[in-house]
């Protein structure tokens, strides 16, 4: 991967992803948040259990890290790789860029996410998860997510082998994160899909 300064510039260096994760290096991931207007619903992954971070916890959509020359759209297979959906660059929404980091069991992890929004309403039966990665898909109504934040659960449907489950998540279901990023998410969304009738 190509490693970044703390400000997100490249440094010309390149490194392993376990190297950069061990030492703390910056470096940049790709992050695409899937919302079905239908719902709205937005749709969100159960890590793969055998993962090495966070294993069984929920994240976003479909991410992944850059390798080293890779520009951000570049991170467009993993959506193809994890969920099975294949995405013209031109359908995704830019929302920014985040800037982390986090203790993590293999040392720290210091990342720039490259933010995207997909409107798609393909039906989460429909997807092909690769089980490497994804455990399940799950989905939660746009306007619960920020309720995570101020109540114990909400309510979500879990799609396993293209069945669904009925549930209830909380905040600690999630990946940790100390910025609200999945509230930042629901409202950047939201405001786009008033920005955007007919979808």
């Amino acid at each position: 991967m190509d490693i970044l300064d703390e400000t997100g510039e490249p440094t010309g260096r390149i490194a392993w992803k376990s190297e950069a994760h061990r030492d703390g290096l910056w470096h940049r991931c790709f992050h695409c948040w899937i919302l079905d207007p239908n719902g709205p619903w937005l749709l969100i992954q159960r890590r793969a259990y055998i993962k090495d971070t966070w294993p069984g916890y929920l994240d976003v959509t479909a991410a992944g890290h850059l390798a080293a020359g890779e520009t951000p759209l570049d991170g467009l297979r993993e959506v193809e790789e994890e969920l099975g959906l294949r995405v013209e660059p031109d359908r995704l929404v830019p929302l920014g860029t985040r800037r982390i980091e986090q203790e993590i069991p293999a040392g720290r992890d210091r990342e720039f996410h490259e933010i995207f929004l997909l409107f798609d309403s393909t039906p989460p039966s429909e997807l092909r998860l690769q089980t490497e990665e994804v455990d399940a898909v799950l989905r939660i109504r746009l306007e619960d997510a920020p309720k995570l934040y101020e109540q114990e659960s909400i309510p979500a449907e879990e799609w396993r082998f293209g069945e669904r489950f009925p549930t209830r998540v909380s905040l600690a279901d999630f990946v940790p994160n100390e910025d609200g990023y999945l509230s930042w998410v629901a409202l950047k969304a939201h405001a786009l899909l008033d920005e955007t009738p007919g979808l």
